[in-house]
């Protein structure tokens, strides 16, 4: 726990409020290894202080300000391709310094910036391989 830093609890943001976010968000094995979604995001006016488990949906637009006045240091991202890099740039100027991608897509981010990336679907793909 110590060589991993789970010693402690982990904020982290979720930027994005549908299916794979708010499952993310939603899931309570986070909390007994050291993480704790603190905030989640969303650029939908309609998903915008809705409630997604015990989380009410915060607006995009506050998204900086939000992460750095929390001192969050990771984020989740699970926004469409399209807008993941743009997303990426407004965490790191957050002061984000670890980012899990769901994103299809690779993000650049500043060498210091640490990032994790998860697609389902080139899991599925290894997996066939060995079918």
């Amino acid at each position: 726990r110590s060589i991993l830093k789970v010693d402690r609890v982990w904020d982290v943001a979720v930027v994005g409020a549908g299916d794979i976010g708010s499952a993310v968000a939603r899931y309570q094995g986070l909390t007994e290894r050291g993480f704790k979604v603190v905030k989640i995001f969303d650029n939908d006016p309609g998903k915008i202080g809705s409630q997604v488990g015990s989380f009410s949906v915060y607006s995009a637009d506050d998204l900086e300000d939000d992460i750095r006045q929390a001192r969050i240091e990771i984020a989740l991202i699970a926004v469409p391709g399209s807008e993941a890099q743009s997303v990426a740039d407004r965490l790191v100027k957050a002061g984000i310094r670890a980012i899990l991608n769901y994103a299809p897509i690779s993000i650049n981010v500043p060498a210091d910036v640490h990032v994790q990336y998860i697609d389902p679907v080139i899991h599925l793909q290894r997996m066939t391989y060995y079918l």
